[in-house]
């Protein structure tokens, strides 16, 4: 009799499992069903629906599998708190790297789409105000483009380096210059020297 009573015991996490899997199941179909239901009468977008059908099938993933060790003995505090731990670190990470990627990426499209030029006088401005940066266009990296304001009599020569995602987000007027350089090919010597 203690054989069996011991067995029951033992067996109790794999019982409550299976129920919980199985809870789970229903509990997605019937969360997919709602969705299905909502996008079809226009409540959202058919695309984000995918959206929706993820995050949905993921948090039960998620609740079932921290359910379900709990069951085992492990401590869902525990887990819980590393999980959110290693998900901060990596919208951390995520949001440091992200400027460096955007700029990188922004130089690659400036390069192929060639807006302007080196040697080109441009004006960056911002949309909602009347502030502006313009300048003659003497350099560009895959971070920054840098531009000369030019330096008449009484005001003196300065450059300012624009970050290259900048010109995704702003206004920009180009005015052709008289000695231009496509950036292709000035991105091609200065990897050359």
């Amino acid at each position: 009799m203690e054989f069996v009573s011991e067995y029951l015991t033992q067996s109790l996490p794999v019982v409550y499992t299976l129920i919980t899997v199985g809870a789970a199941l229903i509990l997605r179909t019937i969360v997919k069903r709602a969705l299905d239901r909502f996008s079809r009468e226009g409540f959202y977008d058919p695309a984000l629906g995918i959206v929706f059908h993820g995050l949905s099938r993921w948090l039960i993933i998620i609740a079932v599998v921290l359910l379900s060790l709990g069951y085992f003995g492990l401590s869902v505090a525990s887990l819980w708190a590393s999980l959110t731990g290693v998900i901060a670190l990596i919208a951390l990470g995520f949001v440091a790297v992200w400027s460096v990627l955007s700029n990188f990426l922004c130089s690659i499209l400036l390069i192929v789409f060639s807006p302007f030029r080196i040697g080109d006088e441009i004006e960056v401005q911002e949309p909602a105000n009347e502030f502006f940066v313009k300048g003659k266009v003497v350099s560009m990296n895959m971070m920054f483009t840098t531009l000369s304001t030019g330096g008449s009599d009484d005001e003196q020569e300065s450059l300012i380096r624009i970050p290259n995602n900048i010109f995704f987000q702003k206004y920009t007027r180009c005015t052709p210059g008289k000695k231009t350089e496509s950036l292709k090919g000035y991105i091609a010597r200065e990897q050359d020297d």
